[in-house]
């Protein structure tokens, strides 16, 4: 079982608005990217202080820690490897 293989513990519901999350950040290349793209997404989120299961916000947090742990895992891009040689990191 891969590390970000976790649909089939979720209640069927959960996991499919995971999955489709999980689909609109799938070309997001780089964890600074995703980075970014969390902390907007937190913005337009109004703070509780508990998070309900499948709630939007369980979702959305499930999802992106899924692409974080899946960025970890995959191979670089030549273009990750050029700006690594300039010294320039991408995490």
């Amino acid at each position: 079982m891969s590390t970000v293989d976790t649909e089939f513990t979720a209640p069927p519901a959960l996991a499919d608005r995971v999955a489709m999350v999980r689909a609109q950040l799938a070309p997001i290349r780089s964890r600074r990217a995703l980075l970014d793209s969390y902390r907007r997404e937190s913005l337009c989120r109004l703070a509780t202080t508990a998070t309900a299961s499948g709630s939007a916000a369980e979702v959305l947090d499930l999802a992106y820690a899924m692409r974080w742990l899946e960025l970890e895992t995959e191979t670089p891009t030549a273009e990750s490897l050029v700006a690594s040689s300039n010294g320039l990191v991408d995490e």
